[in-house]
């Protein structure tokens, strides 16, 4: 099953094109690192196929309606910064809105999510407290904890070890290879050293 397809996917800022007639396809089970230098069109891509940036050409993700989108891929940011003062499993249960309908309570399967995503990235000593209180370290694992509990086939995530000490490092990148068979599938950016 395909996850991601790109079409001659182009993106131009200003009067630069960025990028220029990228095609692939993302199918499940497949884990797809982009690498290159600063500046080279990672990250644009990645918004790109998301449908977060303006680009020429065809994403089967972009095209989705926004709530089948969210569903469909979860996306973790460069910029992991959290600016609310609310509890970290707050922040970890904004994955589940695209499976909440108008003005309904969390559901037992979304909790479940909520909880299989805190034990992945150990976070249970720290799911009371308050996000904005936490390290930056810990706010990256909050994050990416977020997108986990999104339960989305795809996820993309933009330099997801970033900022994080080596045994933060080996847990994210060993969340990431856990996840179960016809789940959640990573394209990642790493930042060339």
């Amino acid at each position: 099953m395909t996850l991601l397809s790109l079409e001659n996917v182009s993106v131009t800022r200003g009067a630069q094109r960025v990028l220029h007639d990228i095609s692939l396809e993302i199918a499940e089970g497949e884990v797809v690192a982009l690498i290159g230098p600063n500046g080279a069109g990672k990250t644009t891509l990645m918004r790109a196929a998301l449908g977060l940036l303006p680009a020429t050409g065809t994403s089967s993700v972009a095209r989705l309606p926004v709530r089948e989108r969210a569903k469909a891929a979860a996306w973790l940011p460069q910029s992991r910064q959290i600016s609310w003062p609310v509890r970290a499993e707050t922040v970890i249960a904004l994955g589940r809105i695209p499976y909440l309908p108008a003005g309904r309570a969390l559901s037992p399967d979304d909790r479940n999510s909520i909880d299989k995503a805190i034990q992945r990235m150990e976070l249970a000593p720290l799911r009371d407290r308050i996000a904005t209180e936490l390290s930056g370290g810990e706010q990256a694992r909050v994050l990416i904890a977020r997108m986990l509990a999104q339960d989305a086939p795809l996820l993309l995530a933009d330099e997801p070890i970033a900022g994080l000490d080596p045994a933060a490092q080996i847990g994210v990148m060993h969340a990431f290879s856990t996840v179960p068979r016809g789940k959640p599938k990573v394209m990642e950016r790493h930042h060339d050293q």
